[in-house]
């Protein structure tokens, strides 16, 4: 399937939903003809096929087939990826320049494929700067069940790969789209990603998406927004404004791995390795042992719990800080459920048994909580007695 290497269509670009339907387009042609009489069904597929940034109706309909892969799953199916993509994927130049000089991509495959090179900005720079000069569309779709490219970088917490798109043209101003991960704006994209310990660059990314117009995401208050930028002395403000914000049990707090319902704002500083902010929060009154509430068995955690074992990276330097801190009020006796990870923990534990079986080789390495975690924790443990 090859393509002109630029998408000319003067046209608003169209964008496909989540998993698109092949029969559906169909049925839109067959209105398009119902409505207009002088148009063929040939006609009204091609100009169908142009708004949604294809060459052709075959284009559209293969590209329709290479989104729909794996969009039911909860992962990317990297191994699934056309010729382009997986060659920018790979970080192979020279292989993305033959693919592109040959022409055999289509406008999909070159929007994946720059999806693909902003994940890792800084060492595919190159990539992503060609499948722009060949006409790879900035709000492009990443494919199957993601959304738009830029929720990529968002997701990443490549600042250089939202900048490089917003420098390009690129809206990230958009509502709550559809996505694998349920609506996704690129804001809130950022604040929900799974890395922990990127603390400068995410608060980079979100400074670039405030400064283009990003939607601040309705259930992000002010004061769960200064802990998410590291802004300690804005967030003293806030509670010296509203002391009862300190010691409030929030219903919802989204964007933690534990999910954490009915917790505290020291929850979420904690979560997210906001050390300042923790200090602020317990200078102003916060319990370094308040609790999250217990909603159908599940909760019960202290501050601590999140300390330990957070997922993609370490927060090790937060356990650190609370136990050098404030270790002498830390209570290791609380017991605690969890949903983690969308997975029910209903057996209550205390820190040191979460850390325990969290330190397990059959715990993925990826959330697997480290042996200097345990040994701090044991230590304060033996400290206490």
């Amino acid at each position: 399937m090859s393509t002109s290497g630029s998408n000319t269509n003067p046209t608003l670009r169209k964008r496909l939903p989540v998993n698109p339907s092949a029969e559906h387009l169909k049925k839109q042609a067959k209105r398009r003809v119902k409505a207009d009489g002088s148009l063929s069904l040939s006609e009204a597929q091609h100009a169908l096929a142009r708004e949604y940034g294809s060459s052709n109706w075959a284009e559209l309909m293969h590209v329709v087939e290479t989104m729909s892969r794996g969009s039911t799953q909860t992962v990317n199916v990297k191994n699934d990826f056309e010729p382009l993509p997986a060659a920018a994927n790979r970080n192979d130049l020279v292989e993305v320049q033959r693919i592109l000089g040959e022409g055999k991509f289509t406008q999909h495959d070159l929007d994946l494929a720059l999806a693909r090179a902003v994940l890792k900005f800084k060492e595919r720079r190159a990539i992503a700067e060609l499948l722009i000069e060949y006409g790879a569309d900035p709000d492009g779709q990443y494919g199957a069940n993601y959304g738009p490219v830029v929720l990529a970088p968002c997701e990443s917490l490549d600042a250089d790969g939202i900048q490089f798109l917003v420098d390009h043209g690129a809206d990230v101003a958009f509502a709550p789209m559809a996505s694998k991960y349920g609506p996704q704006s690129p804001l809130r994209m950022v604040l929900g990603t799974y890395s922990r310990g990127s603390n400068a660059v995410k608060h980079r990314c979100i400074d670039i998406l405030l400064e283009h117009g990003a939607l601040v995401p309705t259930e992000v208050t002010p004061v769960f927004m200064s802990i998410h930028r590291g802004r300690a002395e804005e967030l003293r403000s806030l509670l010296q404004a509203q002391p009862a914000l300190v010691r409030k049990s929030f219903r919802e707090m989204p964007h933690g791995n534990m999910q954490l319902a009915g917790a505290a704002l020291l929850h979420m500083a904690v979560e997210f390795g906001e050390m300042e902010c923790v200090d602020v929060l317990i200078e102003c009154g916060a319990d370094v042992n308040t609790r999250a509430d217990v909603t159908d068995g599940v909760g019960g955690q202290s501050p601590v719990f999140h300390a330990i074992a957070s997922n993609q990276q370490s927060n090790l330097p937060m356990l650190e800080h609370l136990i050098h801190r404030h270790g002498e009020a830390i209570d290791l006796s609380i017991r605690a459920t969890f949903k983690l990870y969308g997975e029910p923990w209903t057996t209550p534990v205390t820190p040191i048994e979460f850390a325990k079986m969290t330190s397990s080789e059959e715990t993925p390495h990826w959330r697997r909580t480290g042996k200097r975690e345990l040994e701090l924790l044991q230590s304060l443990s033996n400290r206490s007695r």
